[in-house]
C-alpha cells in the first residue's frame, strides 16, 4: 500500500510535557508502520505550562514538523504575575486562589479569548498552511484538542480544501469542561463556545473521543455502533517507555503511588482518613506510605498536613516521563483520583492505562457512574467516592492482599491504538456537502 500524508495540528509539541502531549506524540512515532507519514504543525516559541525535553526522542528525525509563530497573552499575564499557566489547577482547586485579581484576570481569559488563549494563532496558520498544502498536498488533517483553537485552524483548512478528510480528536470535552466555570463565562460566552463546537462537529468527517460519554457532550448524544461520525479511540500506554515493572520491595511501608495533578476537584478526604485509621489501627502489621508525584493545589497539600502525619506521606515533586516507571518501581499500589464532577464522569486520564501495564493493584476514586468506573470495572478494579472512606478501606485490603487486574494490557499499547486510527483514516472519503 502506498504511503499517505496526515496532517497532524496540535499545540502540545516537545518540549512540551505533560498529558497533552503524549497521545499525538505516540500516533505520530507509530502511524508509519501503517502506511501513513505524519506532518505535525505546532507552534514556534509556545508558552508551555510544563517542559520535558527528553521526549524529542520520541520524535523521528523523519518526521516533517512544520512550525510558525504564535502570539499568547498568558506569557503577560505571567510576567505581570497574575496568571496561572505555570501550573494548571483544575476546576475549583482552592477559594483561597479566587482573589480579586485572580477573578478579573480569570473573567478576561473566560471572556474576550475564546476558545481559549490561544485564539491569536487560529488565523495566521491558516493562511500559511493552505500555501504549504497547495505545494504539499496531504490525505487526511488530524486537529487535536485542547486547546480547541486547533479545530479551528483545521476548520478553516477544511473550508479551503473540501476535499481532504478531516478528523476532530477531541482530548477532552470542550464547551462543558469543568475548568469554564473558574473562568466566570457569560451566557453570550457560553453560547460562543456551543456555536464553535457545533461548526466542528458539522464539518469534521469524523470526531474521535477518548471517552465514550464524551460523545454525548461533544456530539450531543452517545455513540452508536458503526457509528458515521463519532469514535472512541482511547489513550494508552507505550510499551517502550518501560511499564513493565519488577515487583515492589516486599519489606517496609506498602508505598501508595499517586502520578498526576492533584487539585480541588481530585480532592480525596475519604483516602486521606483511610490511609490515617489503617496506620494507626492496633492490629495493623505493614502501615501505608502516600507518595505525590506531580502538581499539588496548596489547600490539599494544607488537608493532607492536617489528616496525616509527616511520616505517612510525601510530595515528590514532578518527575520527566521517562523517570516516571523508575518512580512506580517501589510502589506497591497505584493510585488514580478523577475529576469528581460532570467532566469527570465523561473523560479517563491517559495515566490509568500505564497503571494497567505495570500490573500493580490500583485504587481508585471519582465520579460514581463514570466512564472510568466502568473501565475500571472491566478491568477487575473498583472506584469509590471521594469521602468514601469505607469503600477506600476496602481497595487497600485489596490491595494489601495482591489484587491485580485480570485485564490484558496490549489493547491499549500506543501501537494498536495507532493502528486503529490507521484504519480510520484509510476508510475516510471526503465529505464536501457540508
Amino acid at each position: 500500500m502506498a504511503e499517505k500524508r496526515v496532517l497532524i495540528v496540535t499545540y502540545y509539541w516537545p518540549p512540551s510535557g505533560g498529558a497533552g502531549v503524549q497521545r499525538w506524540l505516540k500516533f505520530a512515532k507509530y502511524l508509519p508502520k501503517y502506511n501513513w507519514s505524519p506532518v505535525v504543525y505546532v507552534p514556534e516559541g509556545a508558552h508551555y505550562p510544563a517542559l520535558d525535553p527528553g521526549l524529542q526522542s520520541d520524535v523521528s528525525p523523519d518526521t516533517e514538523v512544520w512550525r510558525g509563530a504564535i502570539f499568547e497573552p498568558a506569557s503577560w499575564l505571567d510576567a505581570l504575575k497574575l496568571g496561572r499557566s505555570q501550573n494548571r489547577f483544575g476546576s475549583s482547586s482552592s477559594p483561597s486562589r479566587k482573589n480579586k485579581s485572580g477573578g478579573f484576570v480569570n473573567w478576561v481569559r473566560g471572556n474576550v479569548f475564546i476558545p481559549d488563549a490561544r485564539m491569536f494563532w487560529i488565523r495566521p496558520p491558516i493562511r500559511r498552511l493552505k500555501k504549504r498544502l497547495t505545494d504539499a498536498p496531504v490525505d487526511a488533517i488530524v486537529s487535536t484538542g485542547p486547546p480547541h483553537s486547533t479545530h479551528l485552524i483545521a476548520l478553516g483548512l477544511k473550508q479551503a480544501f473540501p476535499d481532504i478528510p478531516w478528523v476532530a480528536d477531541f482530548r477532552d470535552p470542550w464547551s462543558d469542561m469543568d475548568y469554564l466555570d473558574d473562568f466566570y463565562l457569560t451566557a453570550r460566552s457560553r453560547a460562543r463556545h456551543k456555536a464553535m463546537e457545533r461548526k466542528v462537529v458539522e464539518h469534521a468527517d469524523r470526531v474521535v473521543v477518548t471517552a465514550p460519554s464524551a460523545a454525548v457532550s461533544i456530539l450531543g448524544r452517545p455513540l452508536q455502533d458503526n457509528d458515521s461520525k463519532g469514535v472512541w479511540i482511547p489513550n494508552g500506554y507505550d510499551a517502550a517507555d518501560g511499564f513493565d515493572l519488577e515487583d515492589a520491595p516486599e519489606d517496609g511501608p506498602f508505598v501508595l503511588g499517586f502520578f498526576g495533578s492533584l487539585y480541588g476537584s481530585r480532592n480525596a478526604p475519604g483516602l486521606w482518613r483511610a490511609i490515617r485509621d489503617h496506620n494507626a489501627g492496633p492490629e495493623t502489621t505493614r502501615p501505608l506510605h502516600l507518595v505525590l508525584y506531580g502538581a499539588l493545589d496548596p489547600a490539599i497539600r494544607a488537608e493532607l498536613e492536617r489528616t496525616l502525619p509527616s511520616d505517612a506521606w510525601r510530595f515528590a515533586g514532578s518527575v520527566s516521563h521517562d523517570a516516571v516507571p523508575l518512580a512506580m518501581s517501589p510502589c506497591h499500589a497505584l493510585v488514580i483520583l478523577q475529576n469528581n464532577n460532570e467532566t469527570g464522569r465523561r473523560t479517563i486520564p491517559g495515566k490509568a492505562f500505564e497503571y494497567l501495564a505495570t500490573g500493580r493493584p490500583l485504587i481508585a476514586g471519582g465520579a460514581l457512574d463514570s466512564d472510568l468506573e466502568r473501565l475500571l470495572g472491566s478491568w477487575g478494579f473498583d472506584l469509590c467516592g471521594m469521602e468514601d472512606d469505607k469503600g477506600f478501606a476496602h481497595q487497600i485490603q485489596q490491595a494489601l492482599a495482591g489484587r491485580t487486574g485480570h485485564a490484558s494490557p496490549e489493547r491499549f499499547q500506543r501501537e494498536a491504538l495507532a493502528h486503529e486510527y490507521s484504519e480510520l483514516l484509510h476508510t475516510l472519503k471526503p465529505q464536501t456537502t457540508h
